[in-house]
């Protein structure tokens, strides 16, 4: 779920992020490519872990950046997000190991 001072970004409720390299990933939600992204990824210790994604656009933005916190011990997944530095909206889910899907 994303809370923002418009709501949830329902296209995006449910999504898969499929990392492809060290750096770079992309999204899909409903089978269709909702964007792609670089990445910055750091595993604090078995629990926690950081994630610092990049879209090239996102909300019709392309100067959003996700400051991710990963939870693996209760398998959430956080984040704020910032548009030209300044935060717009926050993403609080679940997370869970899936197939990898197909790039459409």
């Amino acid at each position: 779920m994303h809370h923002s001072l418009t709501g949830d970004f329902t296209d995006l409720t449910t999504h898969t992020v499929t990392y492809e390299t060290e750096t770079t990933c992309y999204v899909t939600a409903n089978g269709v490519l909702a964007g792609d992204a670089t990445y910055t990824y750091q595993r604090l210790d078995d629990e926690m872990g950081i994630c610092i994604y990049r879209p090239k656009e996102y909300q019709g933005r392309d100067d959003v950046v996700l400051n991710a916190m990963f939870d693996f011990k209760n398998m959430k997944d956080r984040a704020v997000l910032t548009a030209g530095g300044e935060p717009f909206a926050v993403a609080d889910g679940d997370m869970k190991e899936v197939e990898t899907p197909p790039r459409p």
